[in-house]
């Protein structure tokens, strides 16, 4: 069973994001899935009240409303994985969504990780569970998964980090929000083509599946 309690721990010094990890480069574009946010209102502003609250903060760039979203699973560099690859990919994670409904959770308390101001789902089960899923039918199309099961932890970023800062204050901001607990329903996962060119996530989708669609 996971440690969700231990995952979504407040750090104590943040640091930056924005660092090149191996693979990647200003043009580099990968295949993910993701879950955006444009079918969940209320977790939109939950997220907009949180970053009104932590603009002092320099340390922090919030994103913007239309590149809200959960990370789900990679699939590969787009130079990597041809065409017929990805058509693949497509159909055998609809496939495998074919018995999963639409998941409903809530949101409430922003947590500090040490790249990124996040908000957890109050079901993360829930959600690793669709994951599962979705490498199961990259599986099936590749014969391989990248990208370790473990270690998940579902969450929407609020902001990343763009230095290193002390958490203290930003915890104490947050806490003034005093923000309500808001929910959110999920129907749809899309497979998109990201990049971070911008110091920011910004992506094109090349399809959206919807949830227990046969």
């Amino acid at each position: 069973m996971t440690a969700y309690q231990a995952l979504y721990a407040d750090h104590e010094v943040m640091a930056n994001h924005w660092w090149w990890r191996p693979g990647w480069q200003v043009g580099t574009r990968f295949y993910t899935w993701h879950i955006t946010q444009d079918e969940a209102p209320a977790a939109i502003e939950l997220a907009e009240r949180y970053q009104d609250a932590l603009r002092p903060f320099p340390s922090l760039d919030p994103v913007p409303r239309k590149w809200l979203h959960m990370t789900m699973q990679g699939v590969g560099h787009v130079e990597d994985v041809p065409e017929s690859a990805i058509e693949r990919v497509i159909d055998s994670v609809a496939n495998r969504l074919t018995d999963f409904a639409p998941i409903s959770t809530t949101y409430q308390r922003a947590h500090i990780f040490r790249e990124a101001i996040a908000l957890p789902p109050a079901n993360p089960e829930a959600l690793a569970e669709l994951r599962s899923a979705v490498r199961a039918g990259i599986t099936d199309a590749l014969g391989e998964c990248p990208e370790p099961e473990e270690g998940f932890r579902p969450h929407v970023s609020v902001a990343y980090s763009n230095d290193d800062a002390d958490a203290a204050p930003i915890r104490g901001a947050l806490d003034l929000a005093q923000p309500g607990l808001v929910h959110a329903d999920y129907s749809h996962i899309s497979l998109i083509v990201i990049h971070r060119d911008n110091r920011m996530y910004e992506w094109e989708t090349i399809r959206r599946l919807r949830l227990g669609e046969e």
